[in-house]
């Protein structure tokens, strides 16, 4: 594999309602960048090959991964084995995780002779202390099937935290804030000394605040009574609190706050 030294880096961020594919050189200037607001789907490889064809050709590439799972903890290098790793904990992010290996897979396969990082967002919350990590519920399902609390939109959170001790003049490590993600998919997180101690967003990027078409939190009753009690398929209730839920849900008309303000501004 070739090195980066200061050559051009591709960022990949595919996310749940957007695609960002953007070149940067190596003092920082947007080189060259391809910017949707729609999910991804199976025409990113064909606006990555686009964007390859009228950039610089990258020395690296890097790919935001929603959530490492249990063992990629880090932010890595990516091979084979951890390309394997990643299929595992695709179910655990599924409007996340599919479309950004669907990235991933092309640009490997574009640039196979350069290196690609693995960059999650559930890194910043690797520490997170037990009280805020661990769920009560059986000791099974907590280290039989990996429960707990995981934390995502963490490269949005390292970004902000670097920038307020920036601006403030105060080094990281002595801060402590509370940091707000606002997008399709929003969380809250609390950092102490420049550390995430807490935070909305657990196992799944689902728990937590309202989103554009997550619900948040739900009481784990409401759920299991609607499949006893109603007939729905675990398959409906997480179709539903993935997709059809939230603003979307809440207003019935959109799941966009720009639409949303925009129409109680016309007295909707």
């Amino acid at each position: 594999m070739s090195t980066p030294e200061d050559g051009p880096v591709l960022v990949a961020d595919a996310g749940s309602s957007s695609l960002r594919l953007t070149v940067f050189g190596g003092d920082g200037r947007v080189l060259a960048e391809h910017r949707s607001d729609a999910p991804p789907d199976r025409g990113a490889p064909d606006a990555l090959r686009r964007l390859l064809d009228e950039a610089p050709a990258p020395a690296a590439v890097g790919h935001r991964i929603v959530h490492g799972g249990p063992e990629l903890r880090d932010h890595t290098p990516v091979d084979d084995d951890v390309r394997a790793r990643l299929d595992k904990v695709a179910d655990l992010a599924p409007l996340h995780v599919p479309p950004a290996l669907t990235v991933l897979d092309a640009a490997r396969e574009l640039l196979p002779d350069v290196p690609h990082v693995a960059c999650f967002d559930t890194v910043f919350h690797a520490g997170l202390p037990a009280a805020a990590r661990e769920y009560a519920v059986p000791e099974e399902w907590r280290e039989g099937y990996g429960l707990r609390r995981y934390g995502f939109h963490g490269l949005s959170y390292a970004w902000a935290l670097d920038r307020a001790a920036e601006l403030l003049g105060r080094p990281a490590s002595r801060l402590h804030l509370v940091i707000a993600h606002l997008g399709g998919g929003c969380s809250a997180c609390a950092v102490r000394d420049g550390r995430s101690v807490d935070t909305t967003m657990g196992f799944t990027p689902l728990e937590g605040l309202v989103m554009s078409h997550r619900s948040g939190s739900v009481d784990p009753g409401a759920l299991t009574w609607l499949q006893t009690r109603h007939g729905l398929t675990a398959g409906a209730v997480e179709d539903a609190l993935n997709h059809e839920s939230g603003l979307l849900a809440l207003s019935g008309t959109s799941d966009d706050t720009r639409d949303l303000v925009r129409d109680r501004a016309a007295g909707d």
